[in-house]
């Protein structure tokens, strides 16, 4: 899909009898009768068996940060209906597990599921590159999984929803901002081909939602840990993962945790200009460390940015990753103002003094030599794509690898919420709050020409494409607010300089779900997940390891 960078696009696409790694062909006749008529014992009485991993589960071990020994994991595979209650649709997904236990010492019969975040990411990748608390590992194993639809968690016939390669590439080099009507348009039939594209050779896409990811959890703490309760550390959009599932399993509940939380306010538009005032604060930020850095005034440095965004929009940045040659920058592709752009917006993932420096980098590169190579590859890495696999002189001659996270993450965010279109009254009103609260951000989004569309919805998006087919239930119209009805004690975490999902965010959290709060020096968005930071690890383990009533504290960043 073209990454547009118009205001309300941004609203839109901004705000699921087995051997160890492998299922069988699936239920069988009879048991696929019970689960159409909601019973769900035929997946809760299925054998689970761990063993060695599938190797292509397993990641290089070629980084500092990597702890896992191959002998430490073990995976398995489970069965879990692609839809819940009545359904004649008898799909399966299997999802897949990996779990890490103890140095020494027998399997803990206790266990903590993990979720690193996306939609789209992977607790598989993720249970093997965490450094977890020695005293948690001695009395807890921990499991990773991938929800539905992502990574080694595919349909049972191992088929896997997915967009077309070639469109979701070609779409980071088409225009990315429009200077007419014309040109608006010419951009919404290369989307609306994507979407057709993507549709139709996916018709389960629906299939994907938080709803039905918290249900196959459920299904996963029963088969592991059987009449246990569940213990969970959800980070990012993990913690959708948490909020629907002590909101739908109440008796269930056990130590959950909710780190960098996801907004919680039912009103998504004024949820979307706290993350966008975040956004400013962090870009200033880049601006003003490049402006030392350079030894020129912000406004400078700013007119810098803006340079190479509009000589990217002509076409005259090179880089590694196109798939035309540049006629302006020797030995190097055409690049974009899409990977411009959005390679910037993925800095917001670093700690802040390594974005800033990456940032100083690249805009040298790209300000000075016409170099947007590191941009490029920050972007393609936040949307799922393996940068290093990009070499080629033509889309035909790379070896493309990239995962299917992008799709999944619009998908899943369409089908938890579905954001009805604006009327043209509307649309304006949100370009001229978003001017106001994040002027510098607007900007670097919009189109230098000034040209903005106002006016009837044009084009398909997965939204459109869920209301017209009658066969697709319709995305919810209000967003789902978590509670606590257990009344257990849960545990927030939250940084307060971040912006990926800021602060006010975990405060809300907390005090929704009546629990305590653990604020964090940093700007390091999911700051539990890197278990490196000795309080936030000492809170987590008191949590875990003690009934101890907590209390909210802060805690310096690590």
């Amino acid at each position: 899909m073209p990454r547009r960078f118009n205001p309300i696009a941004i609203l839109v696409v901004g705000v699921l009898t087995l051997s160890s790694c492998a299922a069988d062909g699936g239920l069988s006749k009879e048991a696929e009768d019970d689960v159409s008529s909601g019973d769900l014992t035929p997946y809760l009485t299925q054998d689970v068996s761990w063993g060695e991993c599938n190797s292509e589960w397993l990641i290089e071990a070629d980084y500092e940060s990597f702890v896992v020994a191959d002998s430490l994991v073990e995976c398995t595979s489970v069965l879990v209906p692609a839809v819940y209650g009545h359904s004649a649709l008898s799909d399966d997904f299997v999802i897949a597990l990996m779990r890490l236990s103890p140095l020494e010492g027998p399997t803990p019969e206790r266990a903590i599921f993990i979720n690193p975040g996306g939609p789209g990411g992977s607790g598989v990748e993720q249970v093997q590159f965490s450094d977890f608390p020695a005293e948690l590992r001695a009395e807890y194993s921990f499991v990773g999984f991938d929800p539905r639809g992502v990574g080694f968690s595919t349909f049972a016939d191992s088929t896997e929803i997915r967009c077309s390669d070639e469109l979701d590439y070609t779409g980071f080099f088409g225009e990315s901002t429009a200077e007419s009507e014309a040109q608006y348009d010419e951009l919404i039939a290369e989307s609306d081909e994507y979407y057709r594209d993507c549709s139709e050779n996916n018709p389960l896409w629906w299939t994907l939602s938080t709803d039905n990811v918290a249900r196959d959890l459920d299904i996963l703490r029963e088969l592991v840990t059987p009449g246990q309760p569940l213990n969970f550390i959800g980070s990012s959009y993990g913690t959708a993962i948490a909020g629907r599932y002590v909101s739908l399993f109440p008796e269930t509940v056990g130590k959950i945790v909710f780190d960098s939380p996801t907004t919680v306010d039912t009103d998504r538009i004024e949820s979307a200009l706290v993350n966008y005032e975040a956004d400013e604060v962090k870009l200033r930020g880049y601006i003003e460390g490049y402006a030392s850095h350079a030894g020129i005034s912000f406004d400078e440095a700013w007119e810098r940015v803006l340079t190479v965004k509009q000589v990217a929009d002509d076409e005259g940045l090179g880089g590694y990753a196109g798939y035309e040659i540049s006629d302006v920058i020797p030995e190097s592709m055409v690049s974009s103002e899409a990977l411009f752009i959005r390679g910037i917006f993925a800095l917001n993932y670093y700690p802040e003094s390594d974005a800033i420096e990456t940032f100083n980098r690249a805009l040298d590169d790209a300000y000075l030599y016409g170099w947007n190579g590191t941009f490029e590859w920050l972007a393609f890495w936040l949307d799922g794509y393996e940068p290093d696999s990009l070499d080629g002189l033509s889309f035909e001659e790379k070896p493309i690898e990239r995962s299917n996270e992008y799709e999944v993450r619009v998908i899943v965010n369409t089908m938890d919420f579905g954001l009805p279109p604006f009327t043209e009254e509307e649309q304006r009103e949100w370009s001229e709050r978003f001017k106001e609260v994040a002027p510098l951000t607007w900007e670097l989004y919009a189109d230098s020409s000034g040209f903005e569309y106002f006016g009837p919805p044009k084009g398909i998006d997965w939204y459109t494409i869920a209301m017209e087919d009658e066969s697709i239930p319709d995305p919810p119209g209000v967003p789902f607010v978590p509670s606590n009805p257990s009344g257990k004690q849960l545990l927030i975490v939250g940084s307060l300089n971040e912006s990926v999902t800021p602060y006010s965010f975990a405060k809300d959290t907390a005090e929704l779900l009546g629990s305590p709060l653990v604020s964090v020096e940093t700007d390091i968005h999911a700051p539990a997940a890197g278990y490196d930071n000795d309080c936030i690890n000492d809170v987590l383990i008191a949590y875990f390891l003690t009934d101890e009533p907590l209390e909210s504290i802060t805690c310096e960043g690590s």
